[in-house]
């Protein structure tokens, strides 16, 4: 006759002397570019780019705030004509921006870039400089100008 299995004693782990104690993620502070509001000035700028980019014009005219100051002293809507003409018109736009850097203080940003534009045969690179309000929580273009 078969001897019986002797049973296995498993023992228990030792209960802990003390509970753990959660200790909390720490979180870094953010950067200093989200607490003056460079980085919403940085993604607008970007996204006035990009609506450039794909001929968005809905999108590309409402990144200008109603008291942009349009060149030559035109009315707004013989400059919004005026664009529509000039973007629309393209059979392929790209504006990518270089080395943009931005400051701001209040509801007031500057933005400063290199961009580099192509369109059809036409490609330019320049510097450029745009000085933003924020409006409601959108950071709206308030002038425009290249060069320098």
């Amino acid at each position: 006759m078969p001897t019986p299995a002797k049973p296995v004693i498993v023992a228990a782990a030792p209960a802990p002397s003390k509970p753990a104690v959660a200790v909390p993620p720490v979180t870094p502070p953010p950067p200093a570019v989200i607490a003056d509001g460079s980085r919403e000035v940085e993604l607008a700028v970007r996204a006035w780019a990009r609506a450039w980019s794909e001929k968005n014009m809905a999108q590309y005219l409402a990144a200008y705030d109603k008291n942009f100051e349009t060149p030559g002293q035109q009315s707004r809507s013989a400059w919004e004509q005026d664009r529509r003409l000039r973007i629309v018109g393209k059979s392929r736009i790209s504006v990518d921006l270089l080395e943009l850097q931005v400051s701001a203080k209040g509801n007031r940003a500057v933005a400063k870039f290199r961009q580099d534009y192509k369109a059809d045969a036409l490609a330019i690179l320049s510097r450029k400089t745009l000085e933003l309000v924020k409006t409601g929580d959108r950071w709206l273009i308030v002038k425009e100008s290249s060069g320098g």
